[in-house]
């Protein structure tokens, strides 16, 4: 009988419950071992305090760019490939980041970055030395 590698069972407690290692993050995609570096690759496009549908965005937008740049290093390598796939592959990925961040733009604060803070802080210290000084 074949078994569901996807699955683990978690009996804490006395209670048996099914969690999916997907959903839980142990684990990216069924069958696929994470230690490649094609794995790692579409891992690190991850990151963040994002909502699930922004998860969901982010998975499929890296999975469009490595498939991208799988079919870019075919090229390279002198391989025939389809142009017309890189193209649809390549526009679908700019819109899902484009979406992307759109919705990371909303979640900003108002108000300075910390970088513009620092640097406020930086010509006013400036400022308050040059007068003492004159």
């Amino acid at each position: 009988m074949p078994t569901c590698t996807h699955f683990a069972q978690n009996n804490a407690g006395g209670r048996a419950t099914t969690r999916s290692r997907i959903s839980n993050r142990s684990r990216m995609l069924p069958g696929v071992d994470g230690r490649s570096s094609t794995a790692r690759r579409f891992r690190d496009e991850f990151g963040g305090n994002i909502s699930e549908l922004e998860r969901d965005l982010i998975h499929q937008a890296a999975g469009l760019t490595l498939r991208a740049e799988q079919l870019q290093g075919a090229i390279v390598r002198g391989e025939p490939i389809s142009n017309d796939e890189l193209v649809r592959i390549s526009s679908t990925a700019k819109r899902l980041l484009e979406t992307i961040r759109a919705k990371a733009d909303k979640r900003k604060p108002a108000g300075p970055t910390l970088q513009e803070y620092l640097a406020q802080r930086a010509q006013k210290a400036a400022d308050t030395s040059e007068s003492e000084a004159g």
